[in-house]
């Protein structure tokens, strides 16, 4: 029994990832208003993202910067604040299981993460919000978010 457990302790070592990034920690900003009618209008939001595994060789940490762009209308039809906070969210847990079991340099941590997350909200046939984009921070005065 102890065998198991250990057994199962390591493997979830390297590819096991708590904690959920909850939506409300993506607050998103109308930073180009909608002229519409075929499209157009920006929000984003910002979170410092805290990526940390803990090993027993070793813990490592990686704080990342988290801009989270979507169109107000896209070929899909409105992008309302509630569901690109619930796809955001979703996303950034996926990346960062994803980046996470990569076992990456924190170096490269953060900017895996974000192309992860991208590919995640934009993917050609599940992906839930076209023309998302996500980027370190480059919006000045949009409220940031710190997760933990």
């Amino acid at each position: 029994m102890v065998l198991l457990w250990l057994a199962a302790f390591g493997a979830c070592q390297l590819a096991c990832v708590g904690g959920h990034i909850p939506p409300s920690m993506f607050q998103f900003t109308n930073i180009v208003p909608y002229t519409g009618p075929n499209g157009g209008g920006w929000k984003v939001a910002q979170v410092l993202i805290l990526l940390g595994k803990i090993s027993p060789m070793f813990s490592s940490a990686a704080t990342c910067d988290i801009e989270v762009g979507v169109p107000e209308r896209n070929m899909k039809g409105w992008v309302l604040d509630e569901f690109a906070q619930v796809e955001a969210a979703k996303a950034a847990d996926k990346a960062a299981r994803l980046v996470l079991r990569e076992q990456q340099p924190t170096a490269m941590a953060c900017e895996q993460f974000r192309k992860h997350m991208q590919s995640i909200l934009t993917e050609p046939v599940f992906g839930p919000i076209p023309g998302a984009k996500v980027t370190g921070f480059r919006e000045v005065g949009v409220p940031r978010a710190t997760f933990p």
